[in-house]
């Protein structure tokens, strides 16, 4: 007589490979749909490159990026020539307006009703980590640049920055692996030698009550600043691929806003952090009735230049989602002409002959750039039509 119990094992089993089946089936299925919406997300992304929208979207981040560049830079100096002092309120100030990027953000959320994307769900503990490593590396860097902009001309200070150009290549060339060929190359040797040229021969320049070793702390402080912001773009473009590759996120530059708010909102964390240490929260009252414009143009100075700061930022982030780090560092250097002549024009700065030289040095160092890359991507194309004249 068999042992009923045999036969309830014997139909579990059954049904345990029937659940693993199952799975299995289900398994291939999701593979399946996930490759199907990756192929489909590449096809759309190509499509997207090659369409209108993608240019006008790079043209309104670039048209932020040079705005807000050129006037947060232009305000940050105004704030010290007319008696602001604190450098921890001039580094916050960088950071405080991210939640403007709220409005864009609703907008671009509020345009796509239909999708089944989960407002700020890509941030995994890892994602969440490597956002707040780059907050507190944006934060210390606009602190650096808090300190070069009060010691020296902004026209300098211009100058100086762009040098981040050489250091981003160099860091593209660590970090995400970007081709170094002859023409960057030079384009680092002629930015370098650009700064050391302005940093040597402008101290003549230097703003009254400024002394040489204050003029030559700004002026390392500046090259500080530009070489933290060359390591923060590679570093962003790496966060951006590693959502896209291993999360399998398709990147929308609803999540370009989503990590700049997180970036920004720690850097402004690292600000206060500082003003509290510094005691500046207390000051603020004192500082702004000894403005020398009076108070309403110290907290309309602030408050522009938050507004400011957001533009640059949010140009800068888009410009590295839509292209890469290094053309964000090239749409930078690109205003090296606007940041020597606006101070001209604003603030009355000399105009000499080692600045003009410097610029003319900083633009062919950037056209040499783009003479490289331009050389390196015909040579890409000209190898893939190659390819696939012998495959057929």
């Amino acid at each position: 007589m068999a042992d009923p119990r045999d036969s309830d094992t014997s139909h579990s089993v059954l049904q345990i490979e029937s659940l693993e089946t199952h799975k299995d089936a289900t398994s291939d299925k999701e593979k399946e749909v996930v490759r199907e919406s990756k192929k489909r997300w590449r096809l759309s992304s190509m499509r997207f490159k090659n369409g209108l929208a993608y240019w006008l979207l790079v043209s309104a981040n670039y048209i932020s990026l040079s705005v807000g560049n050129a006037s947060a830079t232009l305000l940050a100096k105004f704030y010290f020539m007319h008696g602001g002092s604190r450098r921890w309120v001039s580094t916050l100030i960088q950071s405080a307006g991210f939640p403007l990027l709220f409005i864009p953000w609703a907008i671009a959320y509020c345009l796509n009703p239909s999708s089944t994307y989960r407002p700020f769900s890509c941030f995994s503990p890892r994602v969440l980590l490597c956002t707040v490593l780059l907050g507190l590396l944006l934060g210390f860097d606009n602190f650096l640049f808090a300190w070069g902009i009060s010691y020296i001309p902004v026209s300098i200070s211009a100058l100086l920055l762009s040098s981040q150009l050489a250091f981003t290549a160099l860091f593209s060339r660590l970090i995400v692996k970007q081709p170094m060929n002859f023409p960057t190359l030079n384009c680092i040797f002629v930015l370098t030698f650009s700064s050391a040229l302005v940093g040597s021969s402008g101290s003549h320049e230097r703003p009254a009550g400024v002394s040489n070793f204050h003029y030559v702390l700004g002026v390392l402080c500046t090259i500080g600043a530009a070489c933290f912001f060359g390591l923060y773009l590679p570093l962003l473009q790496l966060l951006n691929d590693y959502l896209r590759e291993k999360k399998k996120v398709a990147m929308s530059f609803m999540q370009v806003l989503e990590t700049q708010i997180v970036i920004l909102a720690i850097a402004t964390v690292f600000s206060c952090v500082g003003m509290l240490v510094g005691g500046d929260f207390g000051k603020l009252k004192t500082e702004s009735e000894e403005f020398d414009l009076g108070q309403v143009k110290y907290w309309l100075c602030l408050v522009f230049g938050a507004v400011s700061w957001q533009m640059a930022l949010v140009g800068i982030a888009g410009m590295t989602f839509l292209a890469s780090s290094l053309v964000s560092g090239i749409c930078v250097t690109a205003l090296i002409p606007a940041g020597v002549l606006a101070p001209w024009v604003f603030f009355h700065e000399g105009l000499n002959s080692d600045k003009v030289f410097a610029a003319v040095m900083s633009m062919w160092g950037f056209s040499s750039y783009l003479f490289g890359e331009y050389k390196q991507k015909q040579k890409e194309l000209n190898s893939k039509a190659k390819s696939g004249n012998s495959q057929s």
